[in-house]
């Protein structure tokens, strides 16, 4: 009998040890979040800005609610960070630019194109790939089938943006086959755009394909999308924004790795329609490179 109760003892050690011990497991911050800078390790909270742009962030009818791809990234990066992401919606990517520069904010979604300028000033690390599309409204009257047919056209596009570097790939492919340039215009942002396009102040807006595509599906039969038929116009990288030589650029560079591992980044891209838009890892500044 006291052979059994020692037995007995000693199991129920055994199992409250190893209880202790998961549960000691299960509270204990992950591996990255030692690395985060003080002042994130402090609040437990890493603030995010970005302005409103389907299908990144897509605001909710009570001006707060954000779902879209930036809050599924944002869930998916919590748990291995160890710290809550907050989602602030601004006007546009001026004022983006501006949190991070005055500290206000940790990161911004962007997507930001990477470009060797931008890079001198702030650290970009890429998640995506940036194809180009076209969108005319059917009201318009424009009809295309190929990139050339663009040309001499008014395009709308946000400024310092992806859009507007293809814009300007294709005006110099109209001007090469003597035809009419485009005729540029720069707005604000994406919502800036879209309306330039309705309303007659452009003909076409340039964007992404993802939030070209999210645009047609939520508005049938109003807006055609010309594509880069030949992928002559190349592919860019785009991505977060955080301040030049930031503590969190390189914690944030091997959350998103192990996103890439698990295949979580790949079920969100498919998720929003964002397959052809996958890249083949996260990097760190790579224009400089």
């Amino acid at each position: 009998m006291r052979r059994v109760t020692t037995l007995a003892l000693t199991a129920l050690g055994l199992l409250t040890g190893a209880m202790h011990l998961t549960a000691s497991a299960q509270s204990a911050p992950p591996p990255l979040f030692e690395r985060l800078p003080a002042s994130v390790k402090t609040a437990k909270v890493l603030k995010m800005v970005g302005d409103s742009f389907a299908p990144y962030r897509i605001v909710g009818d009570d001006g707060k609610t954000v779902t879209g791809i930036d809050a599924d990234m944002a869930r998916a990066l919590e748990p291995l960070l160890g710290v809550r992401i907050d989602i602030t919606i601004v006007s546009n990517l001026p004022a983006m630019l501006a949190g991070i520069d005055t500290g206000r904010y940790d990161l911004s979604a962007g997507p930001l194109l990477s470009t060797k300028a931008r890079e001198e000033r702030y650290d970009i690390l890429t998640w995506l790939l940036s194809k180009p599309a076209f969108v005319l409204p059917v009201a318009g009257g424009h009809k295309t089938s190929r990139l050339a047919d663009l040309c001499g056209l008014r395009i709308s596009f946000p400024a310092g943006s992806a859009q507007e570097d293809y814009a300007r790939k294709v005006s110099e492919r109209c001007v090469a086959s003597k035809q009419a340039s485009l005729q540029m215009v720069p707005l604000a942002d994406q919502n800036a755009t879209v309306l330039a396009a309705q309303s007659g102040r452009a003909d076409v807006a340039g964007m992404q394909m993802a939030a070209a595509l999210y645009l047609q599906q939520r508005n049938p039969g109003k807006f055609t999308i010309q594509t880069d038929e030949t992928d002559g116009l190349g592919v860019l990288h785009q991505g977060f924004v955080l301040k030049k030589n930031s503590e969190l650029s390189p914690v944030l560079n091997d959350a998103l790795k192990v996103l890439w591992t698990s295949g979580e980044y790949g079920r969100i891209m498919d998720k929003w329609g964002l397959t052809l838009a996958k890249a083949p890892a996260p990097q760190l500044n790579p224009s400089s490179k």
